[in-house]
């Protein structure tokens, strides 16, 4: 019957000619079903893959086969086929996901551990929660920051109530706030950095009473941020840095009974996770890129006494930093090393590594680490407002929408934003990063796809933060506004060699936007001039080195900027209350108002123009006075009149329309906006000693 059926299959693709991909498919099952001949179906499956990879759901469903088959046969090769379907074929959402839980299965079968005693359980849900603070030592709270009046406060896990920590009243922009907070390990105290405005110290707070005191504010240094308490509560562990220049700093040990600061490390790169005390206070664990300008991390020991610095992990992977172990006995730290995020411990002793680092848990979504509770609970964050380019189609003539929002995004899903048009249309550039860890510093990564194939390339930039992308009218170069260790700066990239030249520079984050001239000689920008309470607009020749002025206003408006298609006019947008679009000619001049409008919580940055120069394209809330932070993309005549809502159905940034005047791509983070923060009970269990 077996031979009966392979010869009806063989007989109608030889009838219907050459074999597509889905006959191939066909082929593999009945191999692999009827026949039982794993290794011949795998031979096809892997066919599949190198001649139709094209066709993305076929190859994807070949891998998947591919990786069953070898699993069936005990072929280690099975967690590579899978770890290439999560790597290539994210896109393919349920076959990728099918494919990490095999892979954590797999991983911890390795481990030799059990994982049964290990459970998640999802402890809060809510819009736009606050990352960066901590669960509490037992467990019972979480310290954040609360965005509607910027106090410290903390989160019952138990009864889901709230309490202000702090008094600060209603929250504005430029007004003082709490940011990233961490317990001390009895939970009477939290250290919290705090913001004026303008520079940040260090404050501690009581838990019970809410009554704070300055710690520590660095005279040199701008930024002050906790990490972690030595264990008798004498010290925190902080950095001190620039603003928006994280990757530049101290690593310092401040006393809690006088504010003394002794400095463990300077830093000229940055770091991704948490610098650590371990239990004993004697070593800080950090972890550092592994080369310049290079994405993967590894892992050392930093010697509190002394300063003598010891290797810890290395392994081509991405490694960083989450937590000791209560004993101090291990180092748990992340890791991409099995084609997925997990979490990995390594034995110490005596400051060293003992044996290679064990597997804890596989298999795990990009998460924002939230600290380790004394009974070895992790806690973590899922962060779902996270940022894709779309691409809609409208009917230039109404506004309205002629095809809904399309992701676009392949790799980085949810990592990817900044989307602009090459001049000829041909092209779709944007910038992402690999995941929110590197989120946190910005997006590093520049992709341009093609329309017409689908194809991409990249650039891993230098980077901590890409700010602006914009096409130079030849359509080979591009303008970056990025951040780096040394400041922030505009370069000039060749798209087909990679070339970077820099055009400007900035030591600190001061600079908004760049809208290249219609002749590619110059390029329009914004400067924040703190010592002058100034934002101007300017002009920079390129070929001269020399700026123009064409506005200026106060510095708390940091306009966003865009140019129109003719090259005439500049579009201004303030970035406080209330919002006013103005317009101004390239040359300078007085400037003519459009509208004005208020808003509440974080708005889309960015504006655009349609391509007959007619309208502005802009961000603003569904409700007319902003009682909601619901936003949509809004156009308004060039030559003034009502705004009219594009209703593409979610909030819209950084727009960009094709030449063709038809389509357009924009940066969202989609219709839903729920975050989550997550519990990992009983996470040291497979590190306990077999019975």
């Amino acid at each position: 019957m077996k031979n009966t059926l392979m010869m009806v299959f063989m007989a109608s693709v030889i009838a219907t000619g050459a074999q597509s991909g889905y006959d191939l498919f066909q082929k593999a099952l009945v191999l692999e079903r009827t026949e039982g001949n794993l290794p011949e179906a795998i031979k096809l499956y892997r066919r599949i893959v190198e001649q139709h990879s094209s066709e993305r759901s076929l190859a994807a469903k070949a891998l998947m086969q591919m990786a069953q088959c070898q699993e069936r046969l005990g072929r280690v090769e099975a967690t590579k086929t899978y770890e290439r379907l999560v790597r290539d074929y994210a896109d393919q959402t349920e076959l990728a996901q099918t494919a990490r839980g095999r892979l954590a299965s797999l991983a911890v079968a390795r481990s030799g551990a059990s994982a049964a005693a290990m459970t998640a359980r999802k402890v809060w849900t809510d819009p736009g929660i606050d990352f960066e603070g901590e669960i509490s030592p037992d467990g019972k709270y979480i310290s954040f920051v609360d965005w509607d009046t910027g106090d410290l406060a903390i989160h019952d896990l138990q009864t889901r109530a709230k309490r202000r920590l702090t008094n600060n009243g209603p929250w504005k922009e430029s007004e003082p706030y709490a940011y990233t907070s961490r317990w001390a390990s009895d939970g009477k105290q939290i250290a919290c950095e705090w913001y004026d405005g303008h520079s940040c110290d260090l404050r501690l707070v009581n838990t019970d009473t809410g009554k704070s005191r300055v710690l520590y504010k660095s005279s040199q240094w701008e930024v002050v941020t906790p990490y972690d308490w030595s264990s008798d509560g004498k010290h925190v562990l902080a950095y001190e840095s620039r603003q928006y220049q994280r990757s530049e700093g101290n690593i310092v040990l401040v006393s809690v009974d006088d504010g003394t600061v002794r400095v463990l490390k300077t830093l000229h790169q940055g770091f991704q996770g948490s610098p650590r005390l371990s239990p004993d206070g004697r070593y800080v664990a950090l972890d550092h890129p592994q080369r310049e300008s290079g994405l993967e991390h590894d892992i050392v020991l930093l010697a509190v006494d002394g300063g003598r610095e010891t290797a810890l992990v290395t392994h081509p992977a991405n490694d960083w930093v989450l937590d000791w172990s209560p004993d101090g006995n291990w180092l748990l730290f992340a890791s991409d090393r099995s084609g997925t995020l997990g979490i990995w411990a390594v034995r110490v002793v005596d400051g060293a590594a003992k044996g290679d680092p064990q597997v804890v848990k596989a298999g795990l979504p990009d998460i924002i680490p939230m600290g380790l509770t004394r009974y070895g609970s992790f806690c973590y964050g899922l962060f779902s407002r996270n940022e894709s380019v779309y691409i809609a189609k409208l009917d230039p003539s109404t506004g309205k929408v002629a095809r809904p929002p399309e992701d676009v995004t392949q790799r980085y899903e949810g990592l990817c934003g900044s989307p602009a048009f090459s001049p000829d249309g041909k092209h779709l550039t944007f910038a992402c990063s690999r995941s929110p860890i590197e989120g946190w510093n910005g997006r590093n990564i520049l992709r341009i796809r093609s329309l017409a194939t689908g194809e991409e390339r990249e650039l891993i930039t230098k980077f901590s933060s890409i700010h602006y992308l914009r096409w130079l009218p030849d359509g080979r170069f591009m303008l970056v506004t990025g951040f780096d260790d040394k400041g922030m700066g505009v370069y000039k990239i060749d798209t087909q060699t990679w070339e970077m030249r820099m055009l400007l520079r900035d030591m600190s984050v001061n600079l908004l936007g760049n809208e290249p001239s219609p002749d590619g000689k110059g390029f329009f920008y914004a400067r924040r001039e703190k010592e002058n309470d100034l934002c101007r607009v300017l002009f920079r020749d390129c070929e001269k080195g020399e700026d123009r002025e064409l506005y200026r206003g106060r510095l708390a408006e940091s306009f966003t900027l865009s140019l129109s298609p003719d090259g005439h006019w500049l579009a201004l947008l303030n970035r406080t209350n209330p919002r006013v679009l103005r317009i101004v000619s390239a040359e300078g001049g007085k400037p003519r108002e459009l509208l004005r409008f208020e808003l509440i919580g974080d708005a889309p940055i960015g504006m655009g123009w349609t391509t007959d120069g007619k309208y502005i394209l802009f961000s603003k809330p569904v409700d007319s006075k902003g009682a909601t932070e619901e936003w949509d993309l809004w156009r308004v005549p060039l030559e003034g009149g009502e705004a009219q809502r594009l209703d593409l159905g979610m909030d819209c940034g950084a727009p960009s329309v094709h030449p063709d005047g038809h389509q357009i791509a924009f940066t969202s983070r989609g219709r839903a906006s729920i975050d989550e923060v997550w519990v990992l009970d009983n996470l040291l269990s497979p590190l306990q000693p077999k019975r």
